[in-house]
């Protein structure tokens, strides 16, 4: 009941069904007639109104509930991975490059630095670093991200 009275849904019906009221008497109907569907107009409005929208939904959003240790990486990740192109999107690039970051920092390289770049190349291999420091205006392809993720899953082995 108090969402019928807020000025949101009550100014708008009673502005439509005078409209509405006038309207149908100046073009001749009795004054009956014209305050009848005042009021369906009005009562229509209003209705129309006071059901809520987008903005109010009817009942909370939940949160999902993780339990521990339970995580969603891979799900989320899933869908990050490839554009329409077949590119890589650079939510998908940002994460594999925080597992490249902590597995070279393992062994004391730091991905950004220029003095380690040989040494990551060797490491990892050329193609593998050009997709590590890919930028936005040339995403690598998944075939280039899943190379980069074998030759990580190698300097995993060897540690």
């Amino acid at each position: 009941m108090r969402a019928l009275v807020r000025a949101r849904v009550l100014g708008p019906a009673v502005a439509v069904g005078v409209i509405v009221g006038v309207a149908v008497w100046f073009f001749g109907a009795s004054p009956w007639w014209a305050v009848a569907l005042a009021l369906v107009g009005a009562a229509a409005i209003a209705l129309w109104r006071a059901m809520p929208g987008l903005e109010e939904p009817i009942w909370p959003k939940r949160e999902p509930e993780t339990g521990p240790g339970a995580r969603d990486d891979v799900h989320v990740l899933g869908w990050a991975v490839a554009d329409l192109r077949g590119h890589v999107q650079l939510r998908a690039l940002d994460r594999v490059r925080a597992v490249a970051r902590d597995r070279l920092a393992q062994r004391g390289l730091d991905l950004d630095a220029e003095s380690d770049r040989a040494a990551i190349e060797s490491l990892l291999g050329t193609r593998a670093y050009r997709t590590l420091h890919s930028n936005v205006s040339s995403m690598p392809s998944q075939s280039a991200l899943l190379a980069c993720l074998d030759a990580l899953d190698r300097v995993k082995e060897l540690a």
